[in-house]
């Protein structure tokens, strides 16, 4: 699922967060594939990742978490963000805590969608991430990873350590394709509030893995 709306591009690119226009295509890609369901943002910071993900989801409900919220201005950004473009279907409720507390609430088999995008990356924290998700997800459920493939290797060491068990699969990416719309629709244009990479037009760092 690719999205070719102006005023979606308008507000995406004016919100603040470390994401590219590329990225954003493969999220809205990956979250259309995900089952109806309850939806996890781990790091949701100023809902540039979670605007993505809701072009692809199906109606449901969304947990967006990050301790940040506990600032009333940043709830305030927040909600301006999501009213210049609503997805009415989806319920957006805010955790304003930490993944490793927040993802023990959920039962095993409950979660159809899981964005990854919190704290620093590092500290062995991508890994008590993944083997917190890793039973918690439903069949064919989808978790998404930010800052994959990049100099957080952390990343893909609890990607590669769900794809391990052999529970999960990486989901193919056509990034070449991504790539191409981007260019043709002109979508880095130089207006994209990103802050990650910027030497780099089209940053990609980012995977999907899929509940077999």
């Amino acid at each position: 699922m690719i999205i070719n709306n102006q005023k979606f591009w308008n507000v995406f690119r004016s919100t603040n967060g470390a994401l590219s226009c590329a990225e954003a295509l493969a999220i809205m890609q990956v979250s259309s594939l995900a089952p109806k369901g309850i939806y996890v943002e781990l790091g949701t910071h100023k809902g540039k990742s979670c605007l993505a993900a809701c072009v692809g989801l199906k109606p449901g409900t969304f947990y967006l978490v990050d301790p940040i919220f506990e600032d009333n201005e940043v709830c305030k950004e927040l909600a301006e963000t999501f009213f210049a473009w609503p997805s009415t279907n989806i319920e957006k409720i805010l955790e304003a805590d930490i993944s490793l507390n927040v993802i023990p609430k959920f039962e095993a088999n409950s979660l159809s969608y899981v964005m990854v995008d919190s704290g620093s990356h590092g500290d062995g924290l991508p890994m008590q991430e993944a083997k917190l998700l890793e039973d918690r997800m439903v069949q064919g459920g989808v978790i998404g990873w930010h800052d994959w493939n990049s100099q957080f290797v952390e990343v893909m060491e609890a990607t590669n350590y769900l794809v391990g068990t052999g529970k999960y699969e990486y989901i193919d990416i056509d990034w070449r394709e991504i790539v191409d719309f981007c260019e043709f629709n002109h979508l880095e244009d130089g207006t994209n509030k990103t802050w990650h990479h910027t030497e780099l037009k089209h940053p990609q760092f980012f995977a999907a893995l899929r509940k077999k």
